[in-house]
């Protein structure tokens, strides 16, 4: 948000410099899919790139493409890492504790970030429907800048 929260962020990665920096940890996966995306830039229609683990495969993704990018396939739940996005010049940086993970072409419109515990689960694909079983990301620290 903008304007003391009364605007939607709207930016593009052909325009300016956009960056978030996301100290985290992924601590708990949903049972039958344990899917969880733990940062990621959305444009107006769908979400461009995201951190997403899947078991112990976490992955930078390039749309659709969910497999773009392997980190590493070894991640252990609450392990702290560092998750960072640099948008600028018509490119999406991808970042894992510093490391330059992949440079994604993209210069869509609308685009915004989103840090969060976003499963890729629901009551229709992962049993049991029940407050056990969720996915959890802690968030130590976001920051965002635009220039």
């Amino acid at each position: 948000m903008t304007s003391n929260g009364t605007a939607n962020a709207s930016w593009s990665p052909a325009s300016g410099t956009h960056t978030m920096v996301i100290d985290e940890a992924i601590t708990h996966l949903p049972n039958t899919k344990p899917h969880v995306v733990a940062g990621q830039i959305h444009d107006s229609a769908d979400d461009v790139t995201v951190f997403r683990l899947e078991g112990t495969s976490l992955y930078v993704t390039d749309g659709d493409t969910t497999h773009h990018k392997l980190v590493t396939s070894t991640y252990r739940l609450g392990t702290r890492f560092q998750a960072k996005f640099v948008a600028s010049g018509g490119q999406i940086k991808a970042y894992y504790n510093g490391v330059l993970q992949t440079t994604i072409s993209n210069s869509s419109s609308g685009s915004y970030f989103k840090a969060g515990a976003y499963t890729q689960a629901n009551c229709d694909n992962s049993d049991p429907c029940s407050s056990s079983n969720y996915g959890e990301v802690i968030i130590y620290g976001v920051t965002v800048t635009h220039s």
